[in-house]
């Protein structure tokens, strides 16, 4: 009789715990739901990429990118000089937005006040400059394409 018992309640444990062990049917829409969002948007696998920086390694991507950007702009601004009273000497963070449709958006931002005073189209000859730049493919994370914020030094040395 114990033995019945024990089978007894095997069963009932079973029957009971197989809720744990039945596989449901996923659908194929939630699990590409669930694993964007497991993704870490942080992170890019590929940085924003020109078409001259195709030949590049992956290594030298960015760095390519960030020279081709500092490249464009300097030579806009050698293009349209500036004149200054007083010398400057220093640098600045210009915030890039790099959206996942391939446009780039100078972000607002802070000028000191001795460039402010002294050069006060500054960021409007910047925005010119980044509207001109060519055509950019966005960053990628898991060949999703995102949008990246980018903060690029500019040395400005006027004398």
């Amino acid at each position: 009789m114990n033995v019945r018992n024990w089978y007894i309640g095997f069963l009932v444990f079973t029957l009971f715990s197989c809720d744990n062990f039945v596989l449901k049917k996923e659908n194929k829409k939630d699990i590409i739901k669930e694993s964007l969002q497991k993704l870490n948007w942080n992170e890019v696998e590929q940085p924003p990429l020109f078409d001259l920086c195709k030949e590049k390694s992956t290594e030298d991507l960015e760095s390519c990118f960030q020279h081709t950007i500092t490249q464009h702009i300097y030579n806009y601004l050698t293009e349209h000089p500036i004149t200054v009273k007083e010398t400057i000497k220093d640098t600045i963070w210009v915030p890039l937005l790099i959206t996942k449709d391939g446009k780039i958006i100078l972000e607002d931002f802070n000028l000191p006040s001795n460039i402010q005073k002294q050069i006060p189209t500054l960021k409007d000859k910047l925005k010119k400059s980044i509207n001109s730049l060519p055509n950019v493919k966005p960053a990628h994370t898991r060949s999703t394409p995102v949008t990246t914020l980018y903060k690029l030094p500019l040395v400005i040395h006027v004398e």
